[in-house]
C-alpha cells in the first residue's frame, strides 16, 4: 500500500505542474542546468538526432513527407505523416506503390517506427523498398490532439475512449482515406503493441474492414494477457478499482503523461549528464527491461534520449483502465462499465471480441521473453484467429516487447521478414493486352507494312 500512495502522489504531483506555468518553470531550469555545463543549443551537437520531432529527423535524413488529416465519425482530427519516397525521394515519383499502414504502441507515437534511422527502422526500410508509407497517430497522443467541438485541454470528454474507440473509429478513418488517396482496394497494415489490439477489435466490431487488408503484421501482439509479466500492468489490475477511484474520481485525471516540450530538454541534458556519469544509461536500461523484459545484448543506450525526446506521447486514463480489466479478467474483452453494461451492451458482463470474425490474413510475431504478450497468451489469440498467414516466433530466446522496433538488430530479426512476407501479398499486375502483337497487331503487321512502303520508295 505504501508504494501506491507513493506512486499515486509521484502522478499526481507531475499532473498538476502538466496543468500549470509551472511546467515552464521547470523546462527553464533543466535548460539553464543543461547550459550550466557549457552545453547551449547552439553547442549541441548539431549531428544529433536527439531532440528532433518527426518531421525534422525524416528531414534531416532526407526522406520526403507529408501530413495528412482525417476526420473521425466522432468528431476527432486526426494526423498521419505519408513518406511519399525512400531517402533522397527514391520512389517518390512510382505510381501505384502499396500502401501500408503502420500503428503505434502505448504511450507513443509515429515516431517509433522512424527513430532507430535509415537501414533500420521499419516505416524508413519500407519507403526505400518502394511502398508507400503511411503512419498513424491515435487519438490524444502528440499529433492527433484535435477535435471538432472538444478542447483536449479543457474537457474531460475529450478522453472517453480506449483501444477499442481507436479501433472501431481512428482505424476505419485511416483505412478509407488511404485507400481513396492511393486507389488502392486493400491495404498493408502493421501493429506493435496497442496497434495490434486496436486492429483485433476493430476487425472484430467491424468486419466489412478485414477485405480491405492484404495482410496485417502483428509485432507482439497484445489481445489476452493472463499471463503477461509486467510488474506495473500486474499492479494496476490487482488494484484496478482503486486506481479508477482516485485518477478518476479524485484527482479528475483523464489524461496521464501527454507530451510535452520539457521531455526534449530532459532528453537532451541526459545526453550531458551520461558525458559525466555513464551509469546513468545503465539506469535507464533497466526501467526499460522491468517493463518490457531483459535483452541487454540488443537494447541500444544511445537511442534512449532519442526516444524521451518524443516520448511518452500521452494516453487517456479509460485506455489504462481498459487494459487493466483485460489482465484481471483473463479475456479480451470489451469495456467494463459495471452496472452500465446492461444498458451499453445489454448484459451485466462485457462481451468478448469475436476473434473468430477476423479474417484478414494475419502475420503473427511473438517472443519468449515479452513481458506484455506472453506466449500462451498470443497462442490463445492464434488458435482463435481463422486465417493465420505466418506464425513466428523469434529465435532470439531474449527478445522482449520494444526490440520489435528498437532493437540493434531489428532490420534483420525482424523488417526484413516483415517486408518479405507483405512482398507476397502484393497483388499481381494485370497481364498487359498482347491483342495488338497478334498476326493483326504490329510484331507482324509492322515489319510487312514497313518492307512494302520501302519497296515503293525504291521503284
Amino acid at each position: 500500500m505504501y508504494i501506491l500512495k507513493t506512486l499515486l502522489i509521484l502522478v499526481s504531483v507531475a499532473q498538476v505542474y502538466c496543468k500549470s506555468q509551472s511546467l515552464d518553470a521547470i523546462g527553464n531550469f533543466v535548460r539553464k542546468y543543461r547550459e550550466s555545463f557549457n552545453v547551449s543549443d547552439s553547442k549541441f551537437d548539431q549531428n544529433s538526432d536527439v531532440g528532433l520531432d518527426i518531421y525534422h529527423f525524416l528531414r534531416k535524413y532526407k526522406y520526403p513527407v507529408e501530413t495528412h488529416w482525417v476526420e473521425t465519425e466522432d468528431g476527432y482530427v486526426l494526423r498521419m505523416q505519408r513518406l511519399v519516397g525512400g531517402k533522397n525521394g527514391v520512389y517518390s515519383d512510382k505510381s501505384n506503390k502499396p500502401a501500408v499502414l503502420l500503428m503505434h504502441g502505448l504511450l507513443s507515437s509515429a515516431m517509433d517506427f522512424v527513430n532507430c534511422g535509415p537501414n533500420r527502422s521499419i516505416a524508413l526500410m519500407l519507403a526505400d523498398a518502394g511502398y508507400d508509407v503511411w503512419l498513424g497517430n491515435n487519438r490524444g497522443t502528440t499529433w492527433s490532439r484535435m477535435h471538432k467541438t472538444l478542447d483536449p485541454d479543457n474537457d474531460p470528454e475529450y478522453y472517453d475512449y480506449s483501444f477499442e474507440t481507436c479501433g472501431y473509429y481512428d482505424l476505419p478513418a485511416k483505412i478509407d482515406y488511404i485507400i481513396e488517396h492511393t486507389d488502392q482496394k486493400k491495404i498493408f497494415y502493421i501493429g506493435h503493441s496497442q496497434g495490434t489490439s486496436q486492429f483485433f477489435a476493430m476487425a472484430a466490431l467491424r468486419p466489412e474492414y478485414n477485405k480491405k487488408i492484404a495482410l496485417m503484421s502483428a509485432l507482439a501482439p497484445v489481445a489476452y494477457m493472463t499471463h503477461m509479466a509486467s510488474p506495473f500492468p500486474r499492479f494496476l489490475a490487482q488494484y484496478l478499482e482503486l486506481f479508477e477511484f482516485l485518477l478518476v474520481d479524485v484527482l479528475q485525471f483523464h489524461n496521464l503523461l501527454p507530451y510535452s516540450w520539457i521531455y526534449t530538454e530532459f532528453a537532451k541534458l541526459l545526453v550531458v549528464i551520461e558525458r559525466t556519469f555513464p551509469q546513468v544509461k545503465e539506469l535507464s536500461a533497466i526501467t526499460m527491461f522491468l517493463l518490457c523484459g531483459f535483452n541487454n545484448k540488443q537494447f541500444d543506450r544511445d537511442l534512449i534520449p532519442i526516444i524521451l525526446s518524443n516520448s511518452p506521447a500521452g494516453i487517456s486514463t479509460k485506455m489504462l483502465l481498459h487494459y487493466g480489466q483485460v489482465i484481471r479478467s483473463g479475456k479480451f474483452r470489451r469495456y467494463d462499465y459495471g452496472v452500465v453494461n446492461i444498458k451499453k451492451y445489454k448484459s451485466i458482463s462485457p462481451p468478448e471480441y469475436n476473434v473468430s470474425a477476423i479474417t484478414a490474413p494475419i502475420a503473427i510475431y511473438y517472443s519468449q521473453n515479452d513481458f506484455f504478450a506472453a506466449v500462451k497468451d498470443v497462442e490463445l489469440l492464434v488458435n482463435q484467429l481463422p486465417n493465420v498467414a505466418k506464425l513466428r516466433m523469434i529465435e532470439d530466446r531474449r527478445f522482449n516487447h520494444v526490440d520489435y522496433i528498437w532493437a540493434k538488430d531489428v532490420a534483420t530479426i525482424i523488417n526484413e521478414d516483415v517486408i518479405a512476407t507483405q512482398n507476397k501479398y502484393i497483388p499481381a499486375e494485370p497481364p498487359q493486352d498482347n491483342s495488338a502483337n497478334t498476326i493483326f497487331g504490329k510484331s507482324v503487321l509492322y515489319p510487312i507494312i514497313t518492307m512494302f512502303l520501302t519497296v515503293l520508295l525504291y521503284q
